[in-house]
């Protein structure tokens, strides 16, 4: 049986405060919120990385985690890295196969241009995938490419799925799927949350983080479509006119930002250019198509 020691005062950079079952990795049967099938739960061990001689991260018997950090204080791993980081660094690494991240968390108001997730390891760069919390009250993919808003003092449920042989990394909110991304080429990939403060960061960062479970199996994990909606009205809805130069919604198509499609009657417009997949219709992917 795993067992967890946490520290309520924090730990320096790089202690190991989740030893017990460490090297060992015994799977035992996933939990009901591990997005797909087929996934064996893994060891959730971890070190915690935060700045040197000061405390930025403490965690409860609960396995409530509170990461925290100020914009002076100084890089965890001098001339490493681009700034300070509070986060827990999971030891489950992996080469192939596929690879979840579950959690609960919440992220506070201010938060801003700093990490809360990643997948590290890749061939052109040092991480396969990270999540930032941004003052547009959302997280994005390295910044850029929105995955979810809103954010801001809510708590959120996450899961980040990284299929290493295809290369890809699928990542849910509150159970749907809201974008597909490359990774960065093979290497040795593991886990991360926490904060990881970035050029330009909000002078206080502050992210909670619970409920956290790693999931490991040997085959890919292509994304787990979100059933479409079904009305429970017994008459049916006036249909909404097809403007003109707007098309249906269809899967594998190429959308750009600003088209228009209809989906079961309504009329959506496309915030991101992307090729829609099957489980991306517009009312399940709200960070794709805004209703109209």
């Amino acid at each position: 049986m795993d067992r967890r020691m946490f520290l309520a005062g924090g730990a320096a950079a790089g202690v190991t405060v989740a030893l017990a079952g460490a090297g060992l990795w015994t799977a035992r049967p996933a939990q009901a919120s591990a997005i797909g099938t087929g996934w064996s739960e893994v060891s959730g061990a971890y070190k915690v990385h935060q700045p040197p001689n000061v405390t930025r991260h403490t965690a409860d018997s609960t396995g409530l985690h509170r990461f925290w950090l100020y914009d002076t204080d100084p890089s965890t791993f001098p001339g490493q890295d681009s700034g300070p980081r509070s986060e827990l660094r999971f030891l489950d690494e992996y080469t192939s196969g596929s690879a979840q991240f579950e959690c609960d968390m919440k992220i506070s108001s201010g938060a801003h241009n700093v990490c809360v997730q990643q997948v590290f390891g890749g061939a052109t760069a040092a991480t396969a995938f990270m999540a930032l919390a941004m003052n547009t009250n959302s997280i994005n993919h390295y910044g850029t490419t929105l995955i979810h808003s809103p954010v801001y003092d809510q708590w959120i449920h996450l899961n980040v799925v990284h299929d290493a042989g295809a290369g890809k990394v699928y990542v849910y909110v509150n159970g749907q799927l809201k974008n597909t991304f490359n990774d960065r080429g093979d290497n040795t990939h593991y886990f991360k949350c926490g904060i990881y403060g970035r050029a330009g960061m909000s002078p206080y960062s502050e992210v909670f983080v619970k409920n956290i479970h790693l999931y490991r199996k040997s085959g890919g994990a292509s994304p787990s479509p979100t059933p479409s909606p079904t009305s429970t009205s017994t008459s049916s809805p006036s249909p909404t006119p097809t403007p003109t130069g707007t098309t249906t919604w269809a899967a594998g198509v190429a959308y750009r930002v600003g088209d228009r499609v209809t989906y079961a009657g309504l009329l959506y417009s496309c915030l991101q250019a992307h090729t829609s997949q099957p489980g991306w219709e517009p009312p399940n992917v709200p960070a794709l198509w805004q209703r109209v």
